[in-house]
């Protein structure tokens, strides 16, 4: 798992960095989550324009679900996710119990037997949806990213394509104000020495 924070804008407004934050007085609940994630993390920042600070949030985020996806075997998550779901299992052998105790109320063994099956096939049924949803869900997000760090690194290579652009233009004109200025001195030291000579100098 990764563990993404936010509210970094405020930490730079404080003057205050996101290790200092987690050094001082970090809720005992929230380590516990940071260590079992093998203190993976992320901040990010809500405000900023800034394209390459946002480039590069989505990056690290990108870079530790990679780690986490290789860790795994290649998969994003580990059924230790879902422990919390297969507590269900308990419930399971809950209801199994009360339908053993149908026995000797009428019902047959088969018709207990068929009961428990399907009760079996419907909790695996739920665990199969769930991890499904999971699975689709992070895909997408992994997509999403992907593709939103894709945009902006298109974006920003065109910009800085037209600022190249731009920056020839400029040059180009200050190369022109350049000789108009060097033409200018070059008549006006004409026009000053014919006047020293007394003479008319037409240009």
């Amino acid at each position: 798992m990764v563990v993404v924070f936010t509210g970094g804008d405020e930490l730079e407004d404080n003057d205050e960095t996101f290790e200092d934050y987690l050094s001082r007085g970090c809720p005992e609940p929230l380590q516990n989550i940071l260590n079992v994630c093998k203190d993976r993390c992320v901040l990010f920042d809500n405000k900023t324009k800034d394209g390459d600070v946002i480039m590069k949030q989505r990056q690290n985020l990108l870079d530790l679900i990679e780690v986490v996806m290789q860790e795994n075997g290649g998969h994003p998550y580990t059924d230790s996710i879902f422990k919390e779901l297969r507590k269900g299992a308990m419930k399971l052998r809950q209801q199994e119990k009360a339908v053993d105790s149908l026995q000797g109320q009428g019902h047959t063994m088969q018709e207990i037997s068929d009961l428990k099956e399907q009760m079996h096939r419907s909790h695996d049924e739920q665990l199969k949806r769930i991890t499904e949803m999971v699975e689709s869900k992070l895909r997408e997000t992994t997509k999403r990213l992907e593709q939103q760090l894709a945009e902006e690194h298109a974006a920003r290579l065109r910009a800085e394509e037209k600022a190249r652009a731009d920056q020839g233009k400029s040059n180009e004109e200050i190369r022109k104000l350049r000789e108009n200025l060097e033409k200018a001195q070059r008549e006006t030291e004409a026009l000053r020495k014919a006047s020293e000579s007394g003479k008319c100098a037409i240009l």
